[in-house]
């Protein structure tokens, strides 16, 4: 049943539920809710120290984590992967997240004034791209006069033959 306006409530004019009989409860009464329960865990109270129960599952007390000490066997690390390439980072990787390549980023993106060069478009999902491939040409990685602003559509368009560089 829903309300309607001008229709007076169910519960109007009643001051307590039938627990508290119009009784406010004593001051001994309200300083024992403020202390905790002894045993009481995140989840309720708990049997033993060293696991907690909840919805019927037992979980690992003190792993840390909130997984459970059931899957943690399935947690793989390192060479127990099997695209683990021994620790290796490749060379490309390390000098595209250095700190002179982040440098040349913002000064070609400064001197191209955040703009594509190709479409006009300002802002939004800009590129650097290198004029002569970073692979064929690693002298002329940093140079400023080697890098151009392209949008992510225009950077898509380009096409570097190869065979012209070898």
């Amino acid at each position: 049943m829903t309300f309607v306006m001008g229709q007076t409530s169910w519960n109007k004019g009643k001051k307590y539920s039938a627990k508290h009989k119009g009784r406010p409860l004593s001051k001994e009464h309200k300083e024992a809710l403020k202390v905790p329960r002894k045993g009481a865990g995140i989840y309720g109270r708990t049997e033993t120290h060293k696991e907690i129960t909840r919805k019927g599952i037992k979980m690992a007390y003190d792993n840390g984590t909130k997984m459970g000490f059931r899957l943690k066997k399935f947690i793989r690390k390192g060479s127990e992967i099997n695209t683990w390439k021994g620790g290796i980072t490749p060379i490309n990787e390390k000098i595209r997240k250095s700190v002179e390549y982040k440098l040349w980023r913002q000064a070609i993106f400064e001197k191209d004034n955040f703009t594509c060069i190709w479409c006009g478009k300002r802002g939004g999902d800009l590129e650097v791209d290198h004029i002569k491939p970073f692979a064929l040409f690693p002298e002329l990685r940093f140079a400023i006069d080697n890098g151009r602003t392209l949008c992510k559509e225009c950077h898509g368009k380009t096409f570097k033959n190869w065979m012209d560089y070898v």
